[in-house]
């Protein structure tokens, strides 16, 4: 049964209290809420972070640059996963590059596993010089976007639910005190008439 049939049905219900009404256009407003309101919440959320990102990526581009350098040691090797499958990994080893300004530099620096000392790889540094990472391509900005918008839809619903969880236990707790107060008028005399 549809919420707004149960609305129409029991309004002309004489045990229908003020607090059944005031809960169910709550349960259906909230209920509107965690269904419409939180997607959209996280689609404006997932717009201004991918907007953030794609700038915060713009700049890193600007400030960065890469070197090619030699591997002094020899980097770890592959470490297998359950499912067969390896993710890039990097470990931190010592390179060596030159640069105009220091001539040979030796810095630690992440470089993918299985390399051996020698081989060449991209590192990159800031504008002092010091080693940091690339900036973020494509996949990072948008792993950035869904995360931030999964985040939102989920919070914003979640608020949803927990507000009305929190109406009903206070309702209930204001129906159980209204029903205590009726019972203890007419309990008394109630009781002597079916002792």
């Amino acid at each position: 049964m549809t919420t707004c049939k149960k609305f129409r049905q029991a309004k002309g219900n004489p045990l229908r209290r003020r607090s059944d009404a005031v809960e169910g256009w709550a349960a259906l407003l909230l209920g509107l809420l965690a269904l419409l309101m939180a997607p959209a919440a996280g689609a404006v959320a997932g717009w201004a972070t991918h907007a953030d990102a794609a700038g915060e990526a713009r700049v890193q581009v600007t400030q960065r640059h890469m070197v090619r350098a030699k591997l002094v040691e020899d980097a770890p090797d592959d470490v297998p996963s359950q499912s067969g499958v390896q993710n890039t990994v990097t470990y931190p080893v010592k390179v060596r590059w030159s640069d105009d300004v220091r001539g040979s530099v030796v810095a630690k620096a992440p470089v993918p596993a299985g390399l051996e000392r020698g081989d060449r790889t991209a590192v990159w540094l800031d504008r002092g010089g010091r080693v940091t990472t690339e900036p973020w391509g494509t996949e990072a900005i948008w792993a950035r976007t869904l995360t931030a918008a999964f985040l939102v839809t989920i919070i914003t619903a979640t608020l949803a639910l927990l507000a009305r969880f929190f109406l009903r236990r206070a309702l209930d707790h204001r129906r159980i005190a209204a029903w205590e107060r009726d019972w203890s008028r007419v309990g008394p005399e109630w009781s002597r008439r079916h002792a």
